[in-house]
């Protein structure tokens, strides 16, 4: 992971949060490629949350590391499994 990395949240998703857990909604040109609406579980919420766009990975990790009590290696495995999946629905950049 490059912990100096900084993502940053696309306009190809919507996001909302409802009772405490983020909701993204990729936005498609028709409705016929709309597939899915992704609820985040706590961990993934708060992520999203600490993803400002200024903040790096790293930062982001040890955020991560710190409120939720788990190892670094943890973490990091986590947060990149998490960026690779929100990538591939192009929520972030």
């Amino acid at each position: 992971m490059d912990g100096k990395k900084v993502i940053k949240k696309s306009n190809e998703v919507v996001a909302r949060e409802i009772e405490g857990k983020v909701i993204l909604m990729p936005l498609y040109k028709s409705s016929k490629d709309l597939n899915c609406i992704y609820t985040l579980s706590e961990t993934a919420s708060h992520a999203w949350r600490l993803m400002d766009g200024k903040s790096t990975l790293g930062e982001i990790k040890a955020k991560m590391t710190q409120k939720f009590n788990v190892t670094e290696d943890k973490a990091e495995k986590e947060l990149v499994e998490f960026v690779k999946d929100l990538k591939s629905i192009k929520a972030v950049a």
